[in-house]
């Protein structure tokens, strides 16, 4: 019964990495123009400063999903960006200023220079895109950015890795493992 049990779950976790490789692969095959990235920069490096990033990372994130939801293609999504850059701007300096932060929030659109990234088994090249751009104060401390579409751009309070682990302890403990 212990290796049915075994068995099972070793199928389980295989059609599970499968999943995400097969995701994973079919946004490598994305053209660098189809990409729209999100970069946030904080104030300053101070802990408080790279705390409040990450909080408006996340309203502006929140906005943009729902902003993007129903796009189909990168050049909807831009205009759509471009159209709401104000919405944007509001809803990272709201949580800004909810946290108590009262310097400038700004956002902007453009085309930059962004390194090279890798987001899970996904790799996206330097090179110039087209991009959100979020400044908090003088923008002078360490920064965040991702591919805001095709959406790769996961918040580590959302991330997969916290769902993965619950499902394979929820299997664990249904086929009899530990956990």
């Amino acid at each position: 019964m212990v290796l049915k049990r075994r068995f099972i779950f070793g199928l389980v976790l295989i059609l599970l990495f499968s999943m995400n490789v097969a995701r994973a692969e079919g946004l490598s095959d994305v053209p660098v123009s189809a990409y729209i990235r999100l970069h946030v920069v904080a104030a300053d490096d101070s802990a408080a400063a790279q705390a409040l990033k990450l909080e408006v990372r996340d309203a502006t994130l929140a906005a943009a999903r729902t902003l993007l939801e129903d796009c189909d293609d990168a050049d909807t999504a831009w205009a759509r960006i471009g159209e709401n850059v104000d919405a944007l701007e509001t809803a990272a300096a709201a949580r800004a200023r909810a946290l108590g932060y009262e310097g400038p929030v700004a956002a902007q659109t453009g085309v930059f220079d962004f390194p090279d990234r890798h987001y899970g088994a996904v790799f996206v090249p330097a090179g110039r895109y087209r991009a959100l751009r979020v400044v908090i104060g003088e923008g002078e401390g360490h920064n965040w950015w991702c591919v805001l579409y095709p959406s790769l751009c996961v918040p580590e309070s959302e991330g997969p890795v916290i769902c993965d682990w619950t499902l394979l302890g929820w299997v664990m403990r249904l086929l009899g493992g530990g956990a």
